[in-house]
């Protein structure tokens, strides 16, 4: 092992707090990677919680590894786990947490780096099961389902549990690959690629998340959010914005208190954390007195993705205040109200410069808007409407710093959008022009353009299938991640890149009805529907019958 690489995790290993692996073996031991950077990965709630969970299972012994900064000039590149500095062939199970699309490359990467047979078929019992979860796995498993062994199709709180049981059986009884998956293919969320399975693989739903909500046990000042315990207050969204796959992936929407946190939160430090609240949405039921009391004596840094109009009111902007946080996010989204409704956000150009007006009596420095170009139904309106919503917030508020940023509409699986098409480079870098253009009149905007070549790339493997294997394989013996290849493959496959990222028709099958949200499909259709008949759907609420969740 090489001493600088060994160097590197025992100094991102001491400055950890909170949870200790103080286990010495198991009967099956699970490497954990996040296949990117490790101050990503210990800010990924789903990463590190499942890390913990897997250690509490008897007979489970599990540890990290991750992608180090500089991994693409090193000619010496190898993982190892953080914990004992093991190769990845030293361990039953290599399990990889995937949040992100683009990390897909990453994990063919790593497979043909450590010289691990890329396809689930090429692997015999002398090689390690291959395990996969996260929402861009669960959300459409298909682009990579020749490569895993094992897929988890939902949240993995009980899943991790039984699965642990199983791979402990497994050893027990000596079983091969083959024969683990026949015993293992009736479990709920649990997807085999390589047998025959009944379909679609239903999502899993973890429905104690009340009482045991998701909370970081590790925290590092070499994370994102440094010395921070991120703590999952709900889980998914109540509101139905029809381009959110997370909204639609993690129903029902569920909630947890501050008391059952800060309970949590005990386990793992014996001092108090700053905490981050993961809030997409703000609940009713959130007591916001009892966190500023908690503000007052140091405990809390209040931390929002973003902020829903509808939710903020002068309490929560006081309680943003006291946290001594200097950045408010929205997202608009688009410029005009029409748009904005097709996307089933039911505020408008007035209610956020009612929202701008009212931060020139809090101290707040930076104002982050968030828009999205490509959009169903979207207009030159709509694009100056962006220009002029930006104009008028200047003039409202002269002092906010403002910063501005675009990404391209990815009509993402099991959305109300999955059926509409990704817009062109064409249009999308000719918009990103004009904006950029018109934006640079306006003093004190930061402006920040997503690159279409890699929202190209995010839009097909959301999107794709099994015909990604020549991708896959071309990366693997060429033992590298580059532009060229990328971009010699878009040149030779326009066709399957049409087909994935064109329009869909009602009854098209989609790579990704291999997997059961829970959420009808007709449910989604009517959604579609109404986006463009400009009707706004109310948020969620407890036990209704509308999309099939709750049922």
């Amino acid at each position: 092992m090489n001493w600088n690489i060994k160097k590197e995790i025992i100094n991102l290993r001491e400055k950890e707090k909170g949870f200790k692996l103080t286990k010495r073996g198991g009967d099956v031991s699970i490497l954990l990677i996040y296949p990117n950077a490790y101050s990503v990965s210990i800010n990924n709630l789903g990463y590190v919680g499942i890390y913990e969970i897997f250690n509490k299972c008897q007979g489970i012994l599990c540890e990290r590894a991750y992608i180090p900064n500089d991994w693409r000039k090193r000619t010496d590149f190898r993982l190892y786990s953080i914990e004992s500095f093991k190769s990845l062939s030293e361990f039953d199970a290599l399990a990889f947490s995937v949040s992100f699309e683009l990390d897909f490359l990453n994990i063919v990467y790593i497979l043909s780096r450590e010289n691990i047979p890329l396809f689930s078929y090429e692997r015999d019992d002398s090689y390690p099961l291959i395990v996969g979860g996260g929402i861009a796995l669960s959300a459409n498993p298909e682009p990579l389902a020749d490569i895993f062994d094992i897929l988890f199709i939902g949240e993995g709180e009980e899943l991790v549990k039984e699965f642990s049981e199983y791979l402990i059986f497994k050893k027990e009884k000596k079983l091969n690959k083959k024969e683990f998956f026949e015993i293992l293919k009736n479990v709920e969320g649990i997807y085999i690629p390589s047998v025959e399975q009944k379909l679609p693989i239903k999502r899993r739903i973890y429905l104690n998340f009340e009482n045991d909500p998701m909370v970081s046990p590790i925290i590092s000042e070499n994370a994102v959010f440094s010395n921070m315990a991120l703590c999952e207050l709900v889980r998914g969204c109540k509101y139905q914005c029809r381009f959110c796959l997370a909204g639609y992936f993690y129903r029902p929407y569920r909630s947890s208190t501050i008391e059952v946190i800060n309970k949590k939160l005990k386990e793992f430090y014996d001092f108090s954390p700053k905490i981050g609240l993961i809030v997409p949405a703000i609940d009713p039921n959130l007591n916001l007195r009892e966190i500023e009391n908690m503000f007052c004596n140091g405990e809390v840094l209040l931390s929002f993705s973003s902020l829903r109009l509808e939710d903020i009111n002068e309490d929560l902007l006081s309680l943003i205040e006291k946290s001594g946080q200097k950045t408010v996010t929205i997202a608009p989204e688009t410029g005009t109200d029409r748009l904005r409704i097709v996307l089933n956000k039911g505020f408008s150009n007035e209610d956020i410069l009612n929202f701008v007006n009212k931060l020139k009596n809090y101290k707040i420095k930076t104002l982050k808007l968030y828009f999205m170009l490509g959009l169903p139904t979207e207009k030159s309106e709509d694009i100056e409407g962006i220009y002029s919503l930006v104009r008028e917030i200047r003039k409202l508020n002269p002092k906010v710093e403002i910063s501005v940023s675009f990404s391209t509409f990815i009509p993402k699986p099991h959305t109300p959008f999955q059926w509409e098409k990704m817009e062109n480079e064409e249009y999308i870098v000719s918009t990103q022009k004009v904006l950029s253009e018109k934006l640079r009149e306006i003093k004190r905007v930061r402006i920040e353009m997503e690159d279409y070549f890699w929202s190209f790339w995010q839009g097909v493997f959301s999107r794709g299938d099994r015909n990604l294997n020549k991708l896959w394989k071309e990366i693997y013996e060429n033992k590298e991640i580059s532009v060229s290849i990328l971009k010699k493959f878009m040149r030779n496959n326009e066709d399957l890149f049409l087909n994935y990222l064109n329009k869909k028709d009602k009854n098209d099958v989609l790579p990704w009805d291999v997997v059961d949200t829970g959420v009808r499909k007709d449910y989604l259709w009517r959604e579609r529907e109404k986006a463009y008949e400009g009707k706004l759907t109310m948020a969620c609420r407890k036990n209704c019958n509308a999309c099939g969740v709750c049922t």
